[in-house]
């Protein structure tokens, strides 16, 4: 995924790629533009659903590593966040200053 995103922004030619192309390219890709970056998770799982629908997943594995912005621009960006028993209670705690209310669901 990332190889083809990148690949697309390429695309766009040398310098500044503008906020508008950048967010037709993400669009196209089912990202976001979140602070003025795409960011790409870790896995994404494509399904069909029961009404035969096609269905996405993003998923993000953080660790106790993640700095608050990165984190943050995971969550904004609508992916499911995975962590580890031992680092959710950290990474929540990261996201509450914030404002930001998302599930870190333990692994």
């Amino acid at each position: 995924m990332k190889k083809r995103l990148y690949r697309d922004l390429a695309k766009l030619g040398p310098g500044r790629v503008s906020s508008e192309q950048k967010h037709l390219v993400a669009e196209r890709h089912g990202l976001q533009v979140v602070r003025g970056k795409i960011p790409v998770p870790d896995i994404r799982i494509e399904y069909e659903a029961r009404d035969g629908e096609r269905a996405r997943v993003d998923l993000e594995l953080a660790t106790s590593h993640y700095r608050g912005r990165s984190l943050t621009e995971k969550v904004r960006a609508g992916f499911s966040i995975y962590a580890h028993g031992e680092d959710a209670s950290k990474l929540r705690r990261m996201l509450d200053p914030r404002e930001l209310t998302a599930e870190i669901l333990s692994l």
